[in-house]
């Protein structure tokens, strides 16, 4: 059985700490996918582990500044989605 789970992603920009969840595979996929989509100035400080990912039970977190770039793409367009 597939399982998800949700990190606290803490994050800095401009000498300021923010704090969001993602959910994830694991801690690695959950570092993986802030460091490819964050936004430049921005900067991850620490990842802890919430809980797991009870499909809808809890509302994600927001940060009043989001830090992903407007946007982007979350597929990987050189990878087939069906191989995995």
């Amino acid at each position: 059985m597939w399982q998800s789970y949700i990190y606290g992603m803490h994050w800095k920009c401009e000498d300021r700490m923010y704090y969001d969840e993602i959910p994830a595979e694991s801690r690695e996929d959950a570092a993986e996918f802030f460091i490819d989509h964050k936004r430049d100035d921005v900067t991850l400080v620490r990842i802890e582990y919430v809980g797991p990912n009870e499909g809808g039970v809890r509302e994600p977190a927001h940060s009043p500044y989001m830090p992903f770039d407007p946007l982007m793409a979350r597929r990987k367009w050189d990878q087939d989605e069906d191989a995995r």
